[in-house]
């Protein structure tokens, strides 16, 4: 078992203004990008935004929103606000596609 340090040229061509044997890294004529060696994955991404005008705590008199988001054994949950009826999250949670 031996360790071998690769460095390839990310988004160049081979050096000195072309490609090597007429073709890119990959064997296409194309420049290589990290995409090329890495496993592709695929997420579900939910974004939690906003809410508006929520009520009141009728016996606190106060509102402290958060949201959860679940999905299958996953579960996300935003920061909680205290006392706003008009929180603003701006979160996005990412689910792995694999895991759905």
């Amino acid at each position: 078992f031996k360790l071998k340090d690769t460095k390839p040229q990310l988004g160049e061509r081979w050096p000195h203004g072309g490609v090597r044997g007429g073709h890119g890294w990959i064997g296409a004529d194309r420049a290589t990008s990290t995409y090329d060696l890495v496993e592709q994955m695929y997420y579900l991404y939910v974004r939690v935004v906003r809410a508006k005008d929520l009520p009141v705590n009728p016996l606190t008199g106060s509102c402290d929103p958060y949201v959860e988001v679940k999905l299958g054994n996953y579960k996300g949950k935003t920061k909680h606000f205290e006392n706003k009826t008009n929180p603003e999250w701006q979160q996005v949670f990412a689910f792995p596609k694999d895991k759905v």
